[in-house]
């Protein structure tokens, strides 16, 4: 069968889907991967077929900007705190500004419109669209295929849909806006094809859900889901020697991730005093950092390695922990090697919520970012390091993931759902 995977030209949303383009065409599919233009040279050098549509998304140089905040604007407009239910004025807002400025940015009119032309004209049986590429649902509908969503994280806009919908039902008819069915009646009609009420749920969630999180971060939604195993990829990289190497004393990996480092910027302290603070530790810490971050720091301590890049898939079993910001493709690494971490989460969409999980399963540790300075994520760490009860929940965390269906396991029910109806 021909399989079409959609995605924004975000390289860890990229990264997050890589593993089941593989097991697709390893089964002997054909599969092409679609994305802005500047995500090709990724897909390419991920062993997949790129096809560019529409205008580059150019995420990379909207750290400060509107993209930028725009992006946490909608993560945090989406969150809902647990045991807590969204006003009808909170869940109108948070889709309302998650379709006309969220959607309609990853979805730009070029970028669909390119989509579907190659999708009518390669007429794939089966779509696979990232959770926030929603042109990928929209192309299936317009050619006739099957699609599956999959999730890079916690599902926040399912829940908040379905919050949206039971409010909704409740308003006065003259007051149930649903910016949900305008966005996608005016992106449907475009390419003539109709939509109906009973279309909006699956149009958001897809045919059926691929879900890598764990069983135990999964929101209770009722959706069907497929559980797949979160299998590591880190994109193209040359592993250098001296990660082989035995570390003499505990290693430690800081990673502030791809996403906050390469796309967003900033950190929460200064990360001169935070090695510093750190080094005072008899640790060899490994600091992943960028000649912006590593600009201020006018000396490394003897028992810190400051490097640009290398796959955390490589690195991650030679430490005995590993601090970062708590975003799933990093987190991904951490479970399936069972490592205790430390997370500092970032403020884009489920990190303080993955962080708090595995601070309850006792895996790991979670820091309030209002509250962080050296010392405490010092203190943290050597808790870490001296109570091995950490070790072992995280191995257990570990045993988790790994009796998970991998991405080959999950091709047959794929091949299911694209040899089945069609809406």
């Amino acid at each position: 069968m021909r399989v079409l995977v959609t995605v924004i030209a975000v390289k860890t949303h990229l990264y997050n889907v890589v593993p089941m383009a593989w097991a697709l065409q390893a089964a002997g599919h054909d599969v092409r991967v679609a994305s802005q233009p500047d995500l090709v040279e990724a897909i390419t050098n991920a062993g997949l077929t790129a096809v560019a549509v529409g205008d580059p998304l150019s995420m990379g140089r909207s750290a400060h900007g509107p993209r930028g905040q725009t992006f946490r604007a909608h993560g945090g407009g989406m969150l809902v705190a647990a045991g807590e239910e969204p006003t009808w004025e909170h869940a109108l807002g948070a889709l309302t500004v998650a379709c006309a400025v969220e959607y309609e940015f990853f979805a730009g009119q070029t970028v669909l419109d390119d989509l579907v032309e190659f999708a009518r004209g390669w007429q794939p049986d089966l779509v696979i669209w990232d959770a926030l590429t929603f042109t990928g649902a929209i192309a299936a509908r317009a050619c006739g295929a099957a699609h599956a969503r999959m999730l890079f994280g916690i599902d926040y806009i399912t829940q908040m849909y379905g919050h949206f919908v039971t409010l909704r039902d409740e308003q006065p008819a003259d007051r149930r806006d649903d910016p949900v069915a305008d966005w996608l009646t005016g992106r449907l009609g475009r390419y003539g094809c109709e939509f109906g009420p009973s279309d909006a749920l699956e149009l958001m969630t897809g045919q059926v859900t691929i879900d890598p999180t764990p069983a135990w971060m999964q929101l209770p939604l009722g959706l069907p889901v497929l559980p797949v195993r979160f299998v590591p990829f880190n994109g193209a990289a040359n592993v250098p020697q001296w990660i082989y190497d035995p570390p003499r004393r505990p290693r430690v990996c800081l990673s502030l991730g791809m996403s906050g480092r390469d796309l967003f910027g900033g950190d929460l302290v200064s990360v001169a005093d935070l090695l510093t603070a750190l080094a005072e530790l008899d640790i060899e810490l490994v600091a992943t950092l960028n000649a912006d971050q590593l600009a201020a720091v006018t000396t490394l301590p003897d028992n810190v390695r400051a490097v640009d890049f290398v796959p955390l898939n490589e690195l991650a079993p030679t430490c005995t922990a590993i601090i970062h910001h708590g975003g799933f493709g990093t987190l991904g690494n951490v479970l399936v090697h069972g490592i205790p971490s430390l997370t500092v989460p970032a403020p884009w969409w489920d990190e303080k919520d993955l962080g708090t999980h595995l601070h309850n399963r006792h895996a790991g540790i979670h820091l309030d970012p209002h509250t962080l300075t050296p010392d405490t994520v010092k203190t943290a760490l050597h808790q870490l390091l001296t109570d091995p009860t950490y070790r072992h929940h995280a191995t257990d965390v570990q045993h988790d993931i790994l009796t998970t269906p991998t991405p080959n396991d999950v091709t047959t029910q794929l091949e299911q759902l694209a040899a089945g109806p069609r809406a």
